[in-house]
């Protein structure tokens, strides 16, 4: 069982070269050194690309020292489209690098400061701070008020030539997205709209609300991205990225579909560092966002230092760590995966809770974890991650009630009677999608579905039609797709029929209520919310069997050490994506001396 990589280093280093054709390859001499001052002299016999004109002694500054300067080049995501009248605003992912929204993450609270927050948690107003939105008031239950800063501008280009943003900016972009943006239309109920919003002068903006304002709040102050509106009125949409204008540090230059997208640096930028106040923001010069689908091709990008930064599995990060100790590195616990069965169609066994809990209690979480994920893994990590950022809402295993136990208890003859209970003693056939890097551990999981009788179809597909097929959730009946939750909290995606991320289609009057109840505390009451949410929410769903639960593997985030003012969390705020790149810088007199 246990899990095998096979290196596919030629092919990788083929698609990498035309990836990355515009840099001169060489091949260097380097000797590995290890020293204490975390100046590393890379040097073995290899083919490269970049610099290497042969090792330098150089005095390296200190890392906590900002230098600006640099490219920095990372693995991301191809955006699905531009415009999010049209496209999800989540997979508009230019915008998550070029745009401002209303509130950001405090970086000041960050590991850069006083280290209240740790790792990609979301979700807590206590976290948030003013961006585009210099301050915010609640005065009632059914009124938001936004103070708009002065000295916002877009980007130095055609047709809004750096003109400063406005109230009337924002009121334009709130009103398309609720008038058109599918996004808005799929996460927020409509009762939940506002009634109302309005420029009640230049730098303020009034939003009137139903009195469950809270999750409404937080989509509009951190999932709308702002945009120059005279784009649209020019060319009638946002969907061509060349068009695309934001306020943001990184201005889109170019977008090859399929290979990368290219920002620079925006010298407009209006922000500064909260934690070095006389420095604006960003440090880099711009970014290469590299679409590699391919691990053993990213693998082979990173090795030569021309990825700085690399998501990894547990396997990929020890390989890689013990092949070259300099590197940095951050573990993360999260969700993780699950299978998720269609309970909104009668004819598919599903909607009968038995079926769901026999099909729980069919998998060895245990050996999961101890053979599979050689034990770093998590078996509870339902609805939360078992992490510092999520400690006020998750219970241990061991501590919650008898009947969750019982669902990770590893049970297959007490499976059988549930499934014979529910009417099919014999089993029955079902089908799940996914791709081909998760369709390994499904494998797995098939064999233990058919010690109960159940036979599980694998369909293996392409990871753009997958991902296609799972946000439209058009599977036909299973879908192995991520738990938001530990993202998103108060937004309880998994359990809201609207929601493209309620996999399974479920809808009950008790999580409905539970919602509504947590709307009332987002925005406002940090604690009480998170109470609710450990107390009443996550033992229901994982009582009820929503999703069969699988363990969560690490994951792990390696860096070059040339990456500095970075802890490995690339996600801070609520749904700040990518927001590293604002405050990260390089030195690249260290990179020079390490021979890249």
């Amino acid at each position: 069982m246990k899990k095998k990589i096979i290196w596919m280093m030629i092919s990788g280093l083929m698609v990498l070269t035309l990836i990355l054709a515009s840099c001169e390859t060489k091949t260097t001499e380097k000797t590995t050194e290890d020293d204490t001052d975390d100046v590393v002299k890379i040097t073995e016999s290899e083919t490269t690309t970049g610099p290497t004109d042969g090792v330098k002694d150089e005095v390296q500054l200190p890392p906590d020292l900002p230098k600006y300067g640099g490219i920095h080049t990372f693995v991301g995501i191809e955006p699905m489209g531009f415009d999010p009248a049209y496209t999800l605003s989540v997979e508009c992912k230019h915008q998550m690098y070029g745009y401002d929204c209303l509130l950001g993450e405090d970086w000041s609270k960050g590991p850069a400061g006083t280290g209240e927050m740790e790792g990609p948690f979301l979700g807590l107003v206590s976290f948030l701070t003013g961006e585009i939105a210099e301050s915010w008031d609640m005065p009632d239950n059914n009124t938001i008020i936004y103070h708009i800063r002065k000295g916002v501008h877009f980007w130095n280009k055609a047709p809004a030539n750096g003109r400063e943003l406005d109230a009337d900016d924002i009121v334009w972009n709130l009103q398309r997205q609720f008038d058109t943006g599918p996004y808005m239309n799929m996460n927020v109920t409509k009762k939940d709209f506002p009634t109302s919003i309005q420029a009640l002068d230049k730098w303020t903006v009034e939003i009137k609300l139903p009195a469950s304002q809270g999750s409404t709040f937080m989509m509009m102050s951190e999932q709308v991205h702002y945009s120059a509106p005279e784009v649209a009125e020019v060319h009638g949409d946002l969907k061509d990225w060349r068009n695309v204008i934001g306020t943001g540090p990184w201005m889109l230059m170019d977008y090859v579909s399929a290979t990368q997208m290219t920002f620079k640096r925006n010298p407009d930028y209006w922000k500064y560092d909260p934690v070095h106040p006389e420095n604006q923001l960003p440090y880099l010069n711009g970014l290469k966002c590299l679409f590699i689908t391919d691990a053993s091709t990213r693998q082979a990008a990173f090795r030569v230092g021309k990825i700085d930064t690399l998501p990894a599995a547990v396997d990929e990060a020890t390989l890689l760590l013990n092949e070259n100790p300099a590197l940095k590195s951050a573990e993360f616990h999260t969700s993780g995966t699950s299978l998720w069965g269609r309970i909104d169609l009668p004819e598919l066994p599903f909607k009968d809770l038995k079926v769901r809990k026999a099909l729980n209690m069919a998998i060895n979480r245990q050996e999961l974890v101890d053979e599979y994920y050689d034990g770093k893994a998590d078996i509870l990590c339902v609805p939360y991650a078992n992490d510092a950022g999520h400690s006020s809402m998750y219970t241990p295993l061991e501590e919650m009630p008898e009947s969750v136990q019982e669902v990770f208890s590893y049970n297959p003859e007490k499976a059988k009677k549930l499934l014979a209970e529910a009417g099919y003693p014999n089993g029955f056939k079902t089908q799940i999608i996914c791709t081909s890097a998760e369709s390994e551990v499904l494998s797995i999981v098939k064999e233990y579905f058919l010690d109960i009788g159940v036979d599980m179809e694998i369909n293996v597909m392409e990871t753009g039609a997958r991902r296609s097929m799972g946000r439209a959730r058009t599977y036909p009946e299973m879908n192995y797709g991520p738990v938001v939750e530990s993202s998103f909290p108060f937004k309880m995606h998994m359990v809201r029929s609207e929601s493209f991320d309620c996999f399974s289609y479920w809808e009950h009057p008790y999580t409905r209520g539970l919602y509504e109840k947590a709307m009332q505390y987002v925005g406002k009451d940090d604690a009480t919310l998170c109470k609710m949410l450990k107390e009443e929410y996550a033992p229901f769903v994982l009582e009820n069997c929503i999703g069969i639960w699988m363990p969560a593997p690490y994951t792990y985030r390696l860096w070059w050490p040339w990456v500095q003012n970075f802890w490995g969390s690339t996600v801070l705020g609520y749904d700040n994506q990518e927001c590293y790149t604002h405050y990260a810088w390089h030195d690249e007199k260290m990179k020079a001396s390490m021979g890249y």
